[in-house]
C-alpha cells in the first residue's frame, strides 16, 4: 500500500488519525491502493473547505473518504454533535462532512478529467476509541468503522467492504452511469486521481522572494532586540556594544525615534560618509521641521563640524588625516561656542545644542578632538547629558589606530555610562557569522545566530595575478545575476579604493557598463599632486568621511556599486563580493575583511590571493 506522504505529521496530533496510519501502513496484501492522507479540499462554489484525514483509492472498486473522529467519547444532543471535552458542538455531523467533502472532490477531480465521472466515489466514517451502534436515515450501518470492527477486522478489509457494499447500492438503485463490468477506476485513472491531488514537483523559492523574505526576517528579528532599549530607558548615558550584525543601526534608529517622540532635539552622527547619507533617508520623517518642531539631525561627524565651521576644504586638506582629526574639529567647537555666546547674549539657545546624542559606529569617533566638540554640542555635556553610543568597540576600529577603547575613553573624560552588550547575530547567517567569529578572534563569539542555515555557504576564490582576479570577479557577477540577483544587490568590496580596487580596473564588457562608484565625486589629488603636496593618504581612510553633498552618494542606482570596505562600513547588501583579499597576518587587514564579510545577507564570494590557500 502506497501513502503519501510516506509519514504522518505529529505537529497537531491525532490519536485516531495516528492509530488508522500505523494500520494502513503495516498493510502489504494491497501494494495497488493508494492513500492520501491529511488532505485539503475546498469547493468555492459550495462555500466549502475542509480537511480529508484519509483519502483511499482502490483499483477497480473507487474512492474512499475516510473522516475520523478520534475523541473517546461523543453525544449527539438536538441534532448537535459533541466529541469528548470539545465544548463547541459541531452541527453537520462526522457523516454530513464527510459527504460533503467526497462530493467536492469528487467535482474537482471530473471537471479535471472528464474520464473519472463513472468513478464510485464514498464515505466512511470511523470511530477507532468508540461503539457506535447507532442508527439513521442520515448513513447506512456499512458507513461506519467502530472500535468493535476495527477489534475484529483488518482495516483494508473494512474499507473495501464499504465500497463493495456502495457498488452494490448503485446496482440495487440502477444508476445509468455506473457499469460495474468496467471495473474502474482502472490503473490509469488511479494515478490520473494522484495526480490532480497530489502530483510530484519540485519548486525553488525564486532569489528575489527569499532576499524579500530574509529582509523581512532580519527586520523582525532586530526588533525585537528593541526589549534593550526598553530595559534601560532610565539610564540617560548608555553604551550599546556589540560585533557585527547584532542590529546596532537599526536600535540607534529606534533610539532617536523615541527621542523625537518625547520632544527632543536628537543629533543622530556616525563617521561614514555612505551610511550618512543612508541614515538621512532612514529618518528623513523625523528631521527638524522649519516651524522649530524638535527632530533628528542625521549627518556624519565631520560634515556637522563643517557645516558649522562654515569651511570648505582645499584638495590638500581633504587629504590630510590630521585636517579631519584636529583642524576641523576645532574649528567646528570655536564655531559652535560663538554661537552659543549669542544665543544666549540675545535671551535664547542655540539650535546647535541637542537633547540627547545618538553615535552610530561610535568606535571610531572615540577621539578626544571629537568628544570635545560633542561634549559642547549636548546640553548638559557628556558628563551630565543624554547620550547613547552604538559600536562595535572590539573588532571594528579601522580608521584610526589612535582611538582609545571605549572603557579608557570614557574613563580619560571622568565618564560614567551603563554598559549593554549585544551579542545575538540578527543579520548573518551561521555559516558568514562563524566565518566573521574566526577573522575577528571573537572570545566569547556571538551567544546566538537568530538566521537559520543557508544552502550557500561562503565561496572563497583564489588569483595568482589581476588579471586572474580580473575573470574571477567576472565569473562570480555572472553567476549571481543568474541567480536572480539584480545589479543593485551586489557589492564589491575591497581595502583598497576605487582606483586601486579590481572592480575599478573591470572595463570589458559587459561589466564595464554595469558597474559604479558607490560614490561619485571629483578627484581631489592624484598621486603625484598629493605626493607633491606632501599628503600620504593612509588607505582610502579619508575617502570614508570626506563631506559632500547628498548626491554623491545614491542608493537609487539600479547598476552594481564598489567601493571600499571603509566606505561600506555599516551597510550591507543581499550578495557581497569581497576582493582583494592578500593579507591574514596583520590585525588591521583581518578586522577589515572581518568587516567586509558581514555586510552579508545572502551570498559572499571571497576573491584572496592564491598564497592565501587553506587559511581562510
Amino acid at each position: 500500500m502506497r501513502l503519501i506522504p510516506p509519514t504522518i505529521s505529529l505537529e497537531k496530533p491525532n490519536d485516531g488519525e495516528f492509530l488508522l496510519f500505523k494500520r494502513l501502513a503495516a498493510d502489504t496484501a494491497h501494494a495497488d491502493w493508494t492513500v492520501l492522507h491529511s488532505l485539503d479540499i475546498a469547493d468555492p462554489a459550495a462555500r466549502l473547505a475542509a480537511e480529508i484525514d484519509f483519502l483511499v483509492v482502490v483499483p477497480g472498486k473507487g474512492v474512499l473518504v475516510v473522516e475520523v473522529k478520534g475523541a473517546h467519547s461523543l453525544r449527539r444532543k438536538e441534532g448537535l454533535w459533541f466529541y469528548g471535552g470539545e465544548r463547541a458542538p459541531d452541527g453537520r455531523g462526522p457523516f454530513k462532512q464527510a459527504a460533503d467533502s467526497m462530493h467536492s472532490l469528487r467535482s474537482h477531480l471530473v471537471k479535471g478529467s472528464r474520464g473519472l465521472e463513472r468513478v464510485v466515489f464514498w464515505s466512511v466514517v470511523c470511530f477507532p476509541f468508540v461503539d457506535f451502534p447507532e442508527t439513521s436515515e442520515e448513513w447506512f450501518p456499512w458507513q461506519v468503522i467502530d472500535r468493535r470492527a476495527l477489534a475484529s477486522r483488518a482495516l483494508p478489509e473494512l474499507l473495501e467492504g464499504t465500497l463493495d457494499r456502495a457498488r452494490d447500492r448503485l446496482v440495487q438503485r440502477g444508476a445509468p452511469w455506473f457499469h460495474p463490468e468496467r471495473e474502474e477506476p482502472s490503473v490509469a485513472q488511479c494515478g490520473e486521481i494522484v495526480r490532480q491531488l497530489r502530483g510530484d514537483f519540485e519548486l525553488f523559492e525564486s532569489p528575489r522572494a527569499r532576499m524579500e523574505r530574509v529582509n523581512v526576517e532580519v527586520r523582525r528579528y532586530t526588533e525585537e532586540q528593541f526589549e534593550a532599549l526598553d530595559a534601560i530607558e532610565a539610564n540617560p548615558r548608555i553604551v550599546f556594544d556589540g560585533p557585527a550584525g547584532t542590529g546596532k543601526t537599526l536600535l540607534a534608529i529606534e533610539t532617536a525615534r523615541r527621542a523625537v517622540s518625547a520632544g527632543k532635539r536628537v543629533l543622530f552622527a556616525c563617521f561614514n560618509r555612505p551610511l550618512g547619507r543612508w541614515l538621512q533617508e532612514e529618518t528623513l520623517a523625523l528631521a527638524p521641521s522649519a516651524m522649530g518642531r524638535p527632530g533628528v539631525t542625521a549627518r556624519t561627524l565631520h560634515e556637522h563640524m563643517r557645516l558649522l565651521a562654515g569651511v570648505q576644504p582645499t584638495p590638500q586638506q581633504a587629504c590630510s588625516q590630521a585636517f579631519w582629526q584636529e583642524e576641523l574639529p576645532e574649528l567646528g567647537e570655536m564655531a559652535l561656542l560663538e554661537r552659543i555666546e549669542k544665543a544666549t547674549r540675545d535671551g535664547g539657545r542655540s539650535r546647535f545644542v541637542y537633547d540627547e546624542l545618538v553615535l552610530d559606529e561610535a568606535q571610531d569617533m572615540l577621539r578626544p578632538s571629537y568628544l570635545d566638540f560633542l561634549d559642547a554640542s549636548l546640553k548638559g555635556g557628556l558628563r551630565r547629558g543624554t547620550w547613547r553610543f552604538f559600536g562595535d568597540f572590539e573588532y571594528q576600529r579601522i580608521y584610526d589606530s589612535a582611538v582609545l577603547p571605549v572603557a579608557e575613553s570614557l574613563a580619560s573624560r571622568g565618564l560614567d555610562a551603563f554598559r549593554y552588550g549585544l551579542r545575538v547575530n540578527c543579520r548573518n547567517t551561521p555559516e558568514v557569522a562563524e566565518l566573521a567569529v574566526r577573522l575577528g578572534g571573537m572570545r566569547p563569539g556571538y551567544k546566538r545566530v537568530r538566521r537559520s542555515g543557508d544552502e550557500n555557504a561562503p565561496v572563497v576564490r583564489y588569483w595568482r595575478d589581476a588579471e586572474r582576479q580580473r575573470v574571477l570577479l567576472a565569473e562570480a557577477l555572472a553567476e549571481l545575476v543568474q541567480a536572480g540577483f539584480a545589479g543593485a544587490d551586489v557589492a564589491v568590496i575591497g581595502p583598497a579604493g576605487d582606483d586601486e580596487c579590481v572592480a575599478g580596473s573591470l572595463h570589458d564588457p559587459p561589466w564595464s557598463g554595469r558597474l559604479e562608484p558607490l560614490v561619485r565625486e571629483a578627484r581631489f589629488l592624484d598621486g603625484d599632486e598629493a605626493a607633491a603636496a606632501g599628503v600620504v593618504p593612509e588607505g582610502d581612510w579619508p575617502a570614508a568621511c570626506i563631506p559632500s553633498d547628498l548626491d554623491a552618494v545614491d542608493f537609487d542606482s539600479r547598476r552594481t556599486r564598489y567601493c571600499s570596505i571603509y566606505r561600506f562600513k555599516g551597510l550591507e547588501a543581499p550578495a557581497v563580493i569581497v576582493t582583494d583579499v592578500t593579507d591574514l597576518d596583520d590585525p588591521a587587514a583581518r578586522s577589515l575583511l572581518y568587516v567586509g564579510c558581514t555586510r552579508a545577507l545572502h551570498r559572499l564570494v571571497i576573491l584572496a590571493h592564491e598564497s592565501l590557500r587553506g587559511r581562510l
